[in-house]
């Protein structure tokens, strides 16, 4: 996976957005954070935006259209410590699901071994069907507590 350097650096611009634009969680979204195993969730940023867009990248923009990742439809997109979400669909479960998604970053070690795995699960079985996204609905919470 060539393209793996690539999506490390967008990761990384965008997180970098995400902190810079964004909030930290406040106090029930930390405690949602824990509840569904984010190891340190004072670090988590949270950014709301008009819509989350691919990467310029080409190759990169190809692989997102090839397995229907980042569509218009996207409401949410987790990078490292940094969420976005769609204004208008902060809710529990979207936050839920993406904050499980910090939790597996922080567990993969590293952006790059994050990404390696991601994505590979997503070629191999795509978008719906991969188990780090399945692991993420299995997390999803009704309410904050």
């Amino acid at each position: 996976m060539l393209f793996i350097a690539a999506a490390v650096h967008w990761f990384e611009q965008q997180q970098q957005i995400i902190f810079n634009q964004g909030r930290l969680l406040t106090a029930d979204e930390q405690q949602l954070a824990a509840l569904v195993g984010v190891a340190n969730p004072e670090r988590v940023y949270v950014y709301e935006v008009a819509s989350i867009k691919r990467p310029e990248e080409p190759e990169l923009a190809s692989l997102c259209e090839q397995f229907g990742f980042l569509t218009e439809d996207t409401i949410g997109l987790t990078l490292g410590y940094g969420i976005y979400i769609k204004q208008g669909y902060l809710t529990t479960r979207l936050l839920s699901h993406e904050l499980r998604h910090v939790y597996q970053y922080e567990q993969a070690g590293s952006t790059e071994a994050f990404l390696t795995r991601y994505i590979g699960e997503i070629m191999q079985f795509g978008y719906f069907n991969a188990p780090y996204e399945i692991d993420a609905r299995a997390h999803e919470k009704d309410s904050m507590l």
